[in-house]
């Protein structure tokens, strides 16, 4: 058997990573308009979570203290559209805001660096925060009120982009006629009865589907996307991701694991990743494996920065 195709495969996945990890470990504050050219569309909420750190791990009747509490920005919108535009990406948001001082002062963080905020609207009433309670170890169990699940995303007419990126389960007329027309789709596994759409690739946490097979959550996905699905992208946590595109199964094991005390954002920031490797020309088993080893990265350098982060919300005295 020749070797020299498996050779060039991976002599081009380590080209492939080692140009976008050039251009990609960036966790820079941008308040500078990124570079022009068309936008990346990103569909998704921006929220408010009010973090609490605890000092044990969840346990059935216990009582345990907690040594942090804060608000910060949150929501598959946010978190994508942060880690695309440090990876010098131009983004445009299309999500909603309250009009209350959180969702002001989120406009004017978002607006103080440069992101798109064109197509974020503004909601009556006031905002509701997100409860997520940290484990010491990095897991998250997300308390959420049931109204705000069923949010909607609200367009008044069709947007172009370079590519599209979507995590909602309902989406208007508009955006699904935007996402129609778009070169590359990125979504999100929507849960629940969420409004079909058209996708390229889909990606999903296997732990959304306890007991299914691969073929099982295929079915799903294609009944949500169409035929235009080509590829299923299922992450487990730190460990191997799972590709496949309704026949072929592929496991793509990243470097070696990182342990986080905090892994909030952690899957928005994995398909911006990987929607920013597609563009750059990767396959997807290779932009997959950067996705992965950028994620572990990016976990990294937030663990090691001290102090606050610009979407912390100040404590209002």
């Amino acid at each position: 058997m020749d070797a020299a195709p498996f050779r060039q495969r991976g002599k081009r996945r380590k080209q492939v990573i080692r140009s976008v990890n050039q251009k990609g470990f960036k966790h820079g504050m941008r308040t500078s308009p990124p570079p022009a050219g068309d936008p990346f569309i990103v569909i998704g909420h921006i929220n408010h979570d009010r973090i609490w750190r605890l000092n044990a791990p969840l346990r059935s009747g216990a009582r345990i203290s907690w040594s942090d509490r804060r608000v910060r920005l949150g929501g598959g919108g946010y978190y994508t559209a942060r880690r695309l535009m440090e990876l010098d990406h131009p983004v445009c948001l299309v999500s909603t805001l309250k009009g209350d001082h959180h969702g002001r002062w989120a406009r004017d963080a978002l607006a103080g660096r440069a992101y798109d905020l064109s197509h974020v609207g503004t909601a009556e009433g006031d905002t509701e925060c997100a409860d997520i309670l940290l484990e010491p170890n990095g897991e998250r169990t997300i308390l959420s009120d049931e109204k705000r699940a069923s949010r909607s995303f609200d367009l008044s007419a069709p947007v172009e982009g370079k590519a599209f990126y979507v995590n909602g389960a309902r989406l208007c007329d508009a955006i699904i006629e935007s996402l129609q027309q778009a070169p590359l789709v990125l979504s999100q596994f929507p849960l629940g009865s969420p409004t079909p759409r058209p996708a390229d690739v889909m990606v999903g946490s296997k732990a959304d589907f306890p007991g299914e097979t691969i073929d099982q959550i295929w079915g799903k996905a294609t009944d949500i996307s169409g035929p235009r699905l080509r590829q299923l992208a299922l992450t487990d946590g730190p460990r191997e991701i799972t590709l496949f595109d309704g026949s072929e199964r592929r496991d793509v094991h990243v470097g070696a694991p990182v342990s986080s005390h905090d892994t909030i954002g952690a899957g928005d920031s994995f398909s911006a990743a990987l929607l920013h490797a597609l563009l750059d020309g990767a396959p997807l088993a290779e932009a997959a494996e950067w996705a992965g080893e950028a994620t572990a990265q990016w976990l990294r350098q937030r663990d090691a920065s001290a102090g606050t982060d610009w979407g912390d919300e100040p404590v209002l005295g």
